[in-house]
Protein backbone atom coordinates (compact mmCIF):
# COMPACT_ATOMS: atom_id res chain seq x y z
CA UNK A 1 0.00 0.00 0.00
CA UNK A 2 1.40 3.12 -0.65
CA UNK A 3 2.04 5.66 2.25
CA UNK A 4 -0.30 8.59 0.43
CA UNK A 5 -3.15 6.01 1.42
CA UNK A 6 -2.68 6.03 4.92
CA UNK A 7 -1.78 9.52 5.63
CA UNK A 8 -4.01 11.73 7.63
CA UNK A 9 -6.13 14.31 5.67
CA UNK A 10 -3.64 17.74 4.80
CA UNK A 11 -0.49 15.85 5.51
CA UNK A 12 2.53 16.50 4.07
CA UNK A 13 4.06 13.67 2.26
CA UNK A 14 7.91 13.70 2.35
CA UNK A 15 9.48 12.26 -1.16
CA UNK A 16 11.12 8.84 -0.67
CA UNK A 17 14.84 9.73 -0.33
CA UNK A 18 16.94 10.39 -3.23
CA UNK A 19 19.30 6.48 -4.34
CA UNK A 20 22.72 7.66 -4.96
CA UNK A 21 21.83 6.37 -8.77
CA UNK A 22 19.29 8.67 -8.83
CA UNK A 23 21.85 11.19 -7.49
CA UNK A 24 24.80 9.87 -10.06
CA UNK A 25 21.92 10.54 -13.25
CA UNK A 26 22.68 6.41 -14.08
CA UNK A 27 20.08 3.59 -13.86
CA UNK A 28 20.23 1.36 -10.77
CA UNK A 29 22.25 -1.79 -11.00
CA UNK A 30 18.41 -4.01 -10.80
CA UNK A 31 17.73 -1.80 -14.00
CA UNK A 32 20.62 -1.59 -15.71
CA UNK A 33 22.03 -4.86 -15.86
CA UNK A 34 19.03 -6.86 -17.89
CA UNK A 35 20.02 -7.81 -21.79
CA UNK A 36 23.82 -8.26 -23.08
CA UNK A 37 26.69 -6.74 -21.46
CA UNK A 38 29.40 -4.90 -23.76
CA UNK A 39 31.94 -8.52 -23.98
CA UNK A 40 28.64 -10.11 -24.68
CA UNK A 41 27.91 -7.71 -27.62
CA UNK A 42 31.59 -7.40 -28.53
CA UNK A 43 31.57 -11.49 -29.06
CA UNK A 44 28.69 -11.85 -31.14
CA UNK A 45 30.29 -8.77 -33.46
CA UNK A 46 33.55 -10.48 -33.56
CA UNK A 47 32.03 -14.09 -34.13
CA UNK A 48 29.82 -12.39 -37.30
CA UNK A 49 32.65 -10.53 -38.57
CA UNK A 50 35.40 -13.97 -38.26
CA UNK A 51 32.27 -15.84 -40.42
CA UNK A 52 32.18 -12.95 -42.95
CA UNK A 53 36.22 -12.67 -43.18
CA UNK A 54 36.28 -16.50 -44.28
CA UNK A 55 33.52 -16.22 -46.90
CA UNK A 56 35.42 -13.01 -48.23
CA UNK A 57 38.46 -14.70 -48.01
CA UNK A 58 37.16 -18.00 -50.04
CA UNK A 59 35.55 -16.08 -52.85
CA UNK A 60 39.31 -13.97 -53.52
CA UNK A 61 40.68 -17.50 -53.89
CA UNK A 62 38.09 -18.71 -55.92
CA UNK A 63 38.40 -15.54 -58.26
CA UNK A 64 42.11 -15.10 -58.21
CA UNK A 65 43.30 -19.06 -58.64
CA UNK A 66 39.90 -20.66 -59.09
CA UNK A 67 39.04 -20.13 -62.55
CA UNK A 68 42.11 -22.51 -63.44
CA UNK A 69 39.44 -25.18 -61.54
CA UNK A 70 36.13 -25.10 -63.99
CA UNK A 71 32.81 -26.77 -63.20
CA UNK A 72 30.08 -25.76 -60.94
CA UNK A 73 30.95 -29.17 -59.06
CA UNK A 74 33.99 -28.17 -57.82
CA UNK A 75 32.82 -24.64 -56.60
CA UNK A 76 30.23 -26.76 -54.27
CA UNK A 77 32.51 -28.96 -53.03
CA UNK A 78 34.64 -25.91 -51.83
CA UNK A 79 31.14 -24.67 -50.58
CA UNK A 80 31.57 -27.40 -48.46
CA UNK A 81 34.50 -27.72 -47.25
CA UNK A 82 34.25 -24.55 -46.52
CA UNK A 83 31.17 -24.83 -44.00
CA UNK A 84 32.70 -27.86 -42.14
CA UNK A 85 36.15 -25.66 -42.40
CA UNK A 86 34.04 -22.76 -40.45
CA UNK A 87 33.08 -24.10 -37.24
CA UNK A 88 36.52 -25.23 -36.77
CA UNK A 89 38.14 -22.19 -37.05
CA UNK A 90 35.50 -20.56 -34.21
CA UNK A 91 36.71 -23.33 -32.09
CA UNK A 92 40.09 -22.42 -32.79
CA UNK A 93 39.59 -18.68 -31.99
CA UNK A 94 38.06 -19.54 -28.71
CA UNK A 95 40.85 -21.50 -27.58
CA UNK A 96 43.02 -18.68 -28.01
CA UNK A 97 40.40 -16.45 -26.66
CA UNK A 98 39.83 -14.34 -29.25
CA UNK A 99 36.03 -13.57 -28.33
CA UNK A 100 37.44 -12.86 -24.88
CA UNK A 101 40.34 -11.31 -24.53
CA UNK A 102 38.46 -7.94 -25.48
CA UNK A 103 36.54 -8.18 -22.13
CA UNK A 104 39.36 -8.37 -20.21
CA UNK A 105 41.73 -5.74 -22.11
CA UNK A 106 40.65 -2.33 -22.96
CA UNK A 107 43.72 -1.49 -25.20
CA UNK A 108 43.31 -4.52 -27.30
CA UNK A 109 44.09 -4.53 -30.74
CA UNK A 110 44.99 -5.65 -34.44
CA UNK A 111 48.51 -5.99 -33.31
CA UNK A 112 47.69 -7.89 -30.01
CA UNK A 113 46.30 -10.74 -32.52
CA UNK A 114 48.30 -10.83 -35.25
CA UNK A 115 50.50 -13.49 -34.21
CA UNK A 116 47.74 -16.10 -32.88
CA UNK A 117 45.69 -15.06 -36.43
CA UNK A 118 48.48 -15.87 -38.44
CA UNK A 119 49.59 -19.46 -36.16
CA UNK A 120 45.78 -20.37 -36.35
CA UNK A 121 45.16 -19.20 -40.20
CA UNK A 122 48.30 -21.34 -40.54
CA UNK A 123 47.25 -24.59 -39.16
CA UNK A 124 43.66 -24.07 -39.86
CA UNK A 125 44.75 -23.95 -43.68
CA UNK A 126 47.02 -26.60 -43.51
CA UNK A 127 44.35 -28.77 -41.90
CA UNK A 128 41.96 -27.63 -44.72
CA UNK A 129 44.19 -29.52 -47.23
CA UNK A 130 44.64 -32.37 -44.79
CA UNK A 131 40.88 -32.79 -44.61
CA UNK A 132 40.14 -32.39 -48.91
CA UNK A 133 42.95 -35.10 -49.13
CA UNK A 134 41.98 -37.64 -46.59
CA UNK A 135 38.05 -37.47 -47.34
CA UNK A 136 38.57 -36.85 -51.16
CA UNK A 137 36.03 -33.98 -51.62
CA UNK A 138 38.34 -31.47 -53.09
CA UNK A 139 41.82 -31.36 -54.34
CA UNK A 140 43.35 -27.93 -53.59
CA UNK A 141 46.31 -26.66 -55.28
CA UNK A 142 49.12 -25.76 -53.94
CA UNK A 143 48.73 -21.86 -54.89
CA UNK A 144 45.23 -21.76 -54.28
CA UNK A 145 45.64 -22.53 -50.72
CA UNK A 146 48.55 -19.84 -50.32
CA UNK A 147 45.93 -17.45 -52.05
CA UNK A 148 43.17 -18.37 -49.09
CA UNK A 149 45.34 -18.67 -46.48
CA UNK A 150 46.95 -14.79 -46.93
CA UNK A 151 43.66 -13.63 -48.06
CA UNK A 152 42.42 -14.91 -44.85
CA UNK A 153 44.85 -13.07 -42.63
CA UNK A 154 44.25 -9.68 -44.30
CA UNK A 155 40.51 -9.71 -44.31
CA UNK A 156 40.56 -11.32 -40.52
CA UNK A 157 42.94 -8.47 -39.33
CA UNK A 158 41.23 -5.50 -41.29
CA UNK A 159 37.33 -6.37 -40.72
CA UNK A 160 38.21 -7.01 -36.74
CA UNK A 161 40.10 -3.59 -36.64
CA UNK A 162 36.67 -2.16 -38.60
CA UNK A 163 34.34 -4.12 -36.42
CA UNK A 164 36.13 -2.83 -33.48
CA UNK A 165 35.85 0.86 -34.57
CA UNK A 166 32.29 0.62 -35.55
CA UNK A 167 31.85 -0.84 -31.89
CA UNK A 168 33.77 1.75 -29.78
CA UNK A 169 31.24 4.34 -31.59
CA UNK A 170 27.55 2.36 -30.72
CA UNK A 171 25.83 3.45 -27.40
CA UNK A 172 26.08 -0.32 -25.79
CA UNK A 173 29.73 -0.03 -26.08
CA UNK A 174 30.32 2.90 -23.13
CA UNK A 175 31.07 0.75 -19.98
CA UNK A 176 30.22 2.42 -16.54
CA UNK A 177 32.96 2.07 -13.87
CA UNK A 178 33.67 3.17 -10.41
CA UNK A 179 37.57 3.63 -9.35
CA UNK A 180 38.25 2.82 -5.79
CA UNK A 181 41.93 4.26 -4.02
CA UNK A 182 43.07 6.73 -2.44
CA UNK A 183 42.50 10.70 -4.02
CA UNK A 184 46.17 10.42 -5.77
CA UNK A 185 45.02 6.90 -6.98
CA UNK A 186 42.07 7.72 -8.32
CA UNK A 187 43.28 11.54 -10.20
CA UNK A 188 45.83 9.19 -11.53
CA UNK A 189 43.75 6.43 -13.11
CA UNK A 190 40.52 9.11 -13.89
CA UNK A 191 43.21 11.15 -16.09
CA UNK A 192 44.30 8.21 -18.08
CA UNK A 193 40.96 7.29 -18.84
CA UNK A 194 39.60 10.39 -20.03
CA UNK A 195 42.69 10.61 -22.38
CA UNK A 196 41.62 7.64 -24.08
CA UNK A 197 37.80 7.71 -24.98
CA UNK A 198 38.16 4.68 -27.36
CA UNK A 199 38.52 2.64 -24.30
CA UNK A 200 34.57 3.26 -23.93
CA UNK A 201 34.96 3.59 -19.90
CA UNK A 202 32.81 5.86 -18.12
CA UNK A 203 33.47 6.59 -14.54
CA UNK A 204 30.52 7.49 -12.62
CA UNK A 205 32.53 8.49 -9.26
CA UNK A 206 35.33 7.85 -7.21
CA UNK A 207 35.40 5.78 -4.33
CA UNK A 208 38.55 7.67 -1.70
CA UNK A 209 40.23 5.09 0.67
CA UNK A 210 41.47 6.69 3.98
CA UNK A 211 44.80 7.06 3.54
CA UNK A 212 45.67 8.07 7.75
CA UNK A 213 46.49 11.66 6.86
CA UNK A 214 44.24 14.74 8.27
CA UNK A 215 42.76 17.42 6.15
CA UNK A 216 41.16 20.23 6.08
CA UNK A 217 37.11 19.32 5.66
CA UNK A 218 36.52 22.73 3.07
CA UNK A 219 39.37 22.10 1.27
CA UNK A 220 38.97 18.60 0.80
CA UNK A 221 38.41 17.83 -3.30
CA UNK A 222 34.85 17.03 -4.04
CA UNK A 223 35.96 16.00 -7.96
CA UNK A 224 38.66 14.66 -9.74
CA UNK A 225 37.78 16.27 -13.14
CA UNK A 226 34.36 15.83 -13.85
CA UNK A 227 34.59 12.93 -11.63
CA UNK A 228 32.27 12.97 -8.04
CA UNK A 229 33.88 11.63 -5.02
CA UNK A 230 32.93 9.32 -2.56
CA UNK A 231 33.64 9.83 1.10
CA UNK A 232 33.09 8.30 4.16
CA UNK A 233 31.87 4.57 5.42
CA UNK A 234 30.71 3.19 2.12
CA UNK A 235 29.77 -0.38 1.58
CA UNK A 236 31.26 -1.20 -1.81
CA UNK A 237 29.54 -4.49 -2.71
CA UNK A 238 25.96 -2.69 -1.57
CA UNK A 239 26.98 0.75 -3.90
CA UNK A 240 27.82 -1.70 -6.54
CA UNK A 241 24.93 -3.56 -6.41
CA UNK A 242 22.94 -0.38 -6.40
CA UNK A 243 24.56 1.54 -9.42
CA UNK A 244 24.64 0.57 -13.22
CA UNK A 245 28.15 -0.87 -13.20
CA UNK A 246 30.27 -3.06 -15.23
CA UNK A 247 33.66 -2.43 -13.57
CA UNK A 248 35.37 -1.47 -11.08
CA UNK A 249 38.93 -0.47 -10.59
CA UNK A 250 41.29 -0.86 -7.71
CA UNK A 251 43.86 1.49 -6.73
CA UNK A 252 47.12 0.23 -5.19
CA UNK A 253 45.71 0.62 -1.77
CA UNK A 254 43.22 -1.82 -2.07
CA UNK A 255 44.67 -3.59 1.31
CA UNK A 256 43.37 -0.72 3.10
CA UNK A 257 39.84 -2.66 3.07
CA UNK A 258 39.77 -3.96 6.05
CA UNK A 259 37.89 -6.78 4.56
CA UNK A 260 39.79 -6.83 0.95
CA UNK A 261 39.69 -10.31 0.21
CA UNK A 262 35.30 -10.43 1.23
CA UNK A 263 34.70 -7.68 -0.80
CA UNK A 264 36.39 -9.33 -3.48
CA UNK A 265 35.02 -12.29 -3.45
CA UNK A 266 31.31 -11.05 -3.34
CA UNK A 267 32.07 -8.84 -6.43
CA UNK A 268 32.48 -12.19 -8.79
CA UNK A 269 28.98 -12.96 -7.75
CA UNK A 270 27.81 -9.45 -9.42
CA UNK A 271 29.59 -10.49 -12.68
CA UNK A 272 31.54 -7.34 -12.67
CA UNK A 273 34.81 -6.74 -14.47
CA UNK A 274 37.62 -6.13 -12.06
CA UNK A 275 40.65 -4.48 -12.57
CA UNK A 276 43.85 -4.28 -9.49
CA UNK A 277 46.93 -1.84 -10.33
CA UNK A 278 49.20 -3.61 -7.78
CA UNK A 279 51.91 -1.53 -5.92
CA UNK A 280 54.83 -2.60 -7.98
CA UNK A 281 53.15 -1.58 -11.34
CA UNK A 282 55.25 1.89 -11.60
CA UNK A 283 58.80 -0.93 -11.51
CA UNK A 284 58.18 -3.36 -13.62
CA UNK A 285 55.39 -3.32 -15.60
CA UNK A 286 53.54 -6.25 -17.44
CA UNK A 287 56.90 -8.00 -18.01
CA UNK A 288 55.92 -10.48 -15.43
CA UNK A 289 55.06 -14.32 -15.55
CA UNK A 290 52.07 -16.03 -13.51
CA UNK A 291 52.77 -19.49 -12.86
CA UNK A 292 52.19 -21.58 -9.32
CA UNK A 293 53.45 -23.59 -6.82
CA UNK A 294 50.85 -25.90 -5.64
CA UNK A 295 47.80 -23.87 -6.05
CA UNK A 296 49.52 -20.76 -4.73
CA UNK A 297 49.51 -18.01 -7.42
CA UNK A 298 53.55 -17.18 -8.05
CA UNK A 299 54.62 -13.74 -10.13
CA UNK A 300 58.23 -14.15 -11.59
CA UNK A 301 59.72 -11.14 -12.26
CA UNK A 302 62.35 -11.76 -15.89
CA UNK A 303 66.04 -10.28 -15.77
CA UNK A 304 66.20 -7.21 -17.22
CA UNK A 305 69.57 -7.52 -18.74
CA UNK A 306 69.18 -7.73 -22.98
CA UNK A 307 71.00 -10.39 -24.76
CA UNK A 308 73.37 -9.12 -27.53
CA UNK A 309 71.49 -11.37 -29.88
CA UNK A 310 68.11 -9.61 -28.80
CA UNK A 311 70.23 -5.86 -29.73
CA UNK A 312 71.57 -7.13 -33.15
CA UNK A 313 67.80 -8.48 -34.23
CA UNK A 314 66.59 -5.11 -33.11
CA UNK A 315 69.28 -3.01 -34.98
CA UNK A 316 69.07 -5.63 -38.16
CA UNK A 317 65.40 -4.90 -38.07
CA UNK A 318 65.91 -0.80 -37.75
CA UNK A 319 68.15 -1.39 -41.02
CA UNK A 320 66.62 -3.45 -43.17
CA UNK A 321 63.19 -1.67 -42.09
CA UNK A 322 64.52 2.12 -42.61
CA UNK A 323 66.10 1.48 -45.82
CA UNK A 324 63.44 0.19 -47.34
CA UNK A 325 61.15 2.78 -46.13
CA UNK A 326 63.16 5.40 -47.39
CA UNK A 327 62.98 3.90 -50.97
CA UNK A 328 59.93 3.22 -51.25
CA UNK A 329 58.88 6.98 -49.65
CA UNK A 330 61.75 8.80 -51.87
CA UNK A 331 58.71 10.40 -53.76
CA UNK A 332 57.21 11.53 -50.89
CA UNK A 333 59.85 12.93 -49.01
CA UNK A 334 60.76 15.06 -51.90
CA UNK A 335 56.86 16.44 -52.02
CA UNK A 336 57.47 17.56 -48.45
CA UNK A 337 60.87 19.03 -49.14
CA UNK A 338 59.04 21.32 -52.21
CA UNK A 339 56.44 22.47 -50.19
CA UNK A 340 58.02 23.64 -47.00
CA UNK A 341 60.32 25.71 -49.53
CA UNK A 342 56.87 26.50 -51.82
CA UNK A 343 55.27 27.61 -48.26
CA UNK A 344 57.72 30.16 -46.07
CA UNK A 345 61.48 30.61 -45.97
CA UNK A 346 63.99 28.81 -44.44
CA UNK A 347 65.83 25.38 -45.01
CA UNK A 348 63.57 22.40 -45.22
CA UNK A 349 64.99 20.44 -42.67
CA UNK A 350 65.25 21.07 -38.83
CA UNK A 351 68.07 20.13 -36.90
CA UNK A 352 67.96 19.67 -32.93
CA UNK A 353 70.49 18.24 -30.62
CA UNK A 354 69.26 15.41 -28.57
CA UNK A 355 69.75 12.51 -25.87
CA UNK A 356 70.33 9.60 -27.28
CA UNK A 357 71.53 5.87 -25.81
CA UNK A 358 74.11 6.14 -22.78
CA UNK A 359 73.90 9.89 -22.57
CA UNK A 360 75.18 10.40 -26.02
CA UNK A 361 74.22 13.58 -27.99
CA UNK A 362 73.65 13.05 -31.64
CA UNK A 363 71.82 15.58 -34.31
CA UNK A 364 67.97 14.52 -34.76
CA UNK A 365 66.24 15.22 -38.27
CA UNK A 366 62.87 16.48 -39.03
CA UNK A 367 60.72 18.22 -42.03
CA UNK A 368 60.56 22.04 -40.24
CA UNK A 369 57.09 22.56 -39.55
CA UNK A 370 57.39 25.75 -38.23
CA UNK A 371 58.91 29.18 -39.10
CA UNK A 372 62.38 29.54 -39.39
CA UNK A 373 62.88 31.62 -36.09
CA UNK A 374 60.79 29.28 -33.65
CA UNK A 375 62.95 29.15 -31.41
CA UNK A 376 64.21 32.50 -31.21
CA UNK A 377 60.56 33.55 -29.90
CA UNK A 378 60.43 30.29 -28.12
CA UNK A 379 60.00 32.71 -24.76
CA UNK A 380 57.30 34.51 -26.49
CA UNK A 381 54.79 31.79 -26.70
CA UNK A 382 56.01 30.05 -23.36
CA UNK A 383 52.58 30.96 -21.37
CA UNK A 384 50.48 28.84 -23.78
CA UNK A 385 52.40 25.97 -23.38
CA UNK A 386 49.51 23.10 -21.73
CA UNK A 387 51.89 21.45 -20.13
CA UNK A 388 52.82 24.35 -17.64
CA UNK A 389 56.51 24.98 -16.59
CA UNK A 390 56.88 27.42 -19.49
CA UNK A 391 60.31 26.88 -21.24
CA UNK A 392 62.37 25.47 -18.02
CA UNK A 393 59.95 22.43 -16.85
CA UNK A 394 58.35 19.21 -18.58
CA UNK A 395 57.80 19.37 -22.21
CA UNK A 396 56.99 21.88 -24.52
CA UNK A 397 53.81 21.28 -26.17
CA UNK A 398 51.57 24.46 -27.86
CA UNK A 399 48.01 23.29 -29.06
CA UNK A 400 47.84 25.05 -32.14
CA UNK A 401 50.98 26.29 -32.10
CA UNK A 402 51.22 29.99 -34.06
CA UNK A 403 54.70 28.79 -34.89
CA UNK A 404 53.21 26.57 -36.92
CA UNK A 405 53.39 26.99 -41.12
CA UNK A 406 50.37 25.86 -43.17
CA UNK A 407 52.47 22.84 -44.77
CA UNK A 408 53.82 22.25 -41.44
CA UNK A 409 50.58 21.50 -39.90
CA UNK A 410 49.78 19.26 -42.66
CA UNK A 411 53.15 17.60 -41.85
CA UNK A 412 52.11 17.47 -38.23
CA UNK A 413 48.73 15.91 -38.55
CA UNK A 414 50.04 13.09 -40.27
CA UNK A 415 53.45 13.07 -38.58
CA UNK A 416 54.98 13.53 -42.00
CA UNK A 417 57.84 15.83 -39.96
CA UNK A 418 59.22 12.52 -38.29
CA UNK A 419 60.52 10.93 -41.15
CA UNK A 420 64.01 12.22 -42.40
CA UNK A 421 64.15 9.93 -38.98
CA UNK A 422 64.63 6.91 -40.89
CA UNK A 423 67.98 8.96 -41.48
CA UNK A 424 69.06 8.77 -37.66
CA UNK A 425 67.92 5.49 -38.10
CA UNK A 426 70.30 4.61 -40.45
CA UNK A 427 73.25 6.13 -38.75
CA UNK A 428 72.35 4.34 -35.40
CA UNK A 429 71.12 7.38 -33.47
CA UNK A 430 68.09 6.19 -33.02
CA UNK A 431 65.71 2.84 -33.42
CA UNK A 432 62.53 2.69 -34.65
CA UNK A 433 60.97 2.25 -31.55
CA UNK A 434 62.35 3.38 -28.52
CA UNK A 435 62.27 5.84 -25.30
CA UNK A 436 61.50 9.62 -26.89
CA UNK A 437 64.90 11.57 -27.73
CA UNK A 438 65.09 14.15 -25.39
CA UNK A 439 66.19 17.70 -25.75
CA UNK A 440 68.88 18.57 -23.14
CA UNK A 441 66.76 20.30 -21.00
CA UNK A 442 64.20 17.45 -20.39
CA UNK A 443 67.20 14.88 -19.75
CA UNK A 444 68.75 17.11 -17.22
CA UNK A 445 65.02 16.90 -14.93
CA UNK A 446 65.14 12.90 -14.95
CA UNK A 447 66.94 11.24 -12.09
CA UNK A 448 66.47 7.74 -10.21
CA UNK A 449 65.77 4.79 -11.94
CA UNK A 450 64.08 6.52 -14.43
CA UNK A 451 67.06 7.05 -16.23
CA UNK A 452 67.30 3.57 -17.03
CA UNK A 453 65.74 4.57 -19.87
CA UNK A 454 68.96 5.98 -21.81
CA UNK A 455 69.81 2.18 -21.93
CA UNK A 456 68.36 1.21 -24.73
CA UNK A 457 68.53 3.88 -28.03
CA UNK A 458 65.49 6.38 -28.56
CA UNK A 459 63.02 5.41 -31.06
CA UNK A 460 61.03 7.29 -33.79
CA UNK A 461 57.85 5.64 -32.01
CA UNK A 462 57.30 4.06 -28.56
CA UNK A 463 54.77 3.95 -25.65
CA UNK A 464 54.73 7.57 -25.86
CA UNK A 465 53.52 7.85 -29.14
CA UNK A 466 50.77 5.23 -29.39
CA UNK A 467 49.41 6.24 -26.34
CA UNK A 468 48.33 9.85 -26.41
CA UNK A 469 51.76 11.72 -27.33
CA UNK A 470 51.15 15.08 -26.39
CA UNK A 471 48.19 14.83 -24.10
CA UNK A 472 50.52 12.53 -21.69
CA UNK A 473 52.03 14.51 -19.25
CA UNK A 474 56.23 15.09 -19.00
CA UNK A 475 55.75 12.66 -15.92
CA UNK A 476 53.56 10.10 -17.72
CA UNK A 477 55.58 10.11 -20.57
CA UNK A 478 59.27 9.03 -18.48
CA UNK A 479 57.15 6.13 -16.75
CA UNK A 480 55.97 4.86 -19.99
CA UNK A 481 59.70 4.73 -21.88
CA UNK A 482 61.08 3.50 -18.34
CA UNK A 483 58.27 0.94 -18.77
CA UNK A 484 59.36 0.18 -22.15
CA UNK A 485 63.03 0.04 -21.16
CA UNK A 486 62.17 -2.98 -18.63
CA UNK A 487 59.64 -4.85 -20.52
CA UNK A 488 61.10 -4.73 -24.16
CA UNK A 489 61.17 -7.32 -26.56
CA UNK A 490 61.09 -7.78 -30.17
CA UNK A 491 57.42 -8.94 -30.58
CA UNK A 492 56.58 -6.15 -28.48
CA UNK A 493 58.79 -3.66 -31.13
CA UNK A 494 56.58 -5.13 -33.75
CA UNK A 495 53.33 -4.74 -32.02
CA UNK A 496 54.52 -0.82 -31.43
CA UNK A 497 54.86 -0.01 -35.02
CA UNK A 498 51.56 -1.82 -36.06
CA UNK A 499 50.07 0.37 -33.21
CA UNK A 500 51.86 3.54 -34.66
CA UNK A 501 49.76 3.71 -38.02
CA UNK A 502 46.78 3.48 -36.18
CA UNK A 503 47.99 6.61 -33.74
CA UNK A 504 49.33 8.20 -37.06
CA UNK A 505 45.31 7.65 -38.56
CA UNK A 506 43.89 8.73 -35.82
CA UNK A 507 46.29 12.05 -35.14
CA UNK A 508 45.41 11.97 -31.27
CA UNK A 509 47.99 14.40 -29.61
CA UNK A 510 49.60 15.08 -32.72
CA UNK A 511 50.70 18.77 -32.27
Amino acid sequence: MEASATAPPGAVVAPPPPTLAGALGVASGSEGRKGYTRSAVLRRVLLATDILALVCAFAVAELVIGFQSTGRHLLARDAVLLAIAIPVWILFAQAHNLYHVDSRRTDHGAAEELAPIVWMTTLWSWGILLLSSVTGLRSVAIPKLAAFWLATVVFLVVLRSIARAWSRRQTWYLQNAIVVGTLAEAATLVSKILRHPEYGIHVLACVELPTGKRRGGSKREMNVGPVPILRGNIDIVELLGELDVHRVIFGPSLHRLADFKEVLSDLTELHLHVDMVPSWADVVGSRVDLHELEGMPLIAIPNLKLARSSLFCKRAIDVITAASALLLLMPLLIICAVMIKLDSPGPVLFRQRRVGRDDRRFELLKFRSMQADADVIKHQVAPLNFHGGGVRTGMFKIDGDPRITRVGRVLRRFSLDELPQLINVLRGDMSLVGPRPLIENEDCQIAGRHRRRITLTPGLTGLWQVNGRSHIPFEGMIDLDYLYVTNWSLWGDIKLLLRTFGAVARGHGAY
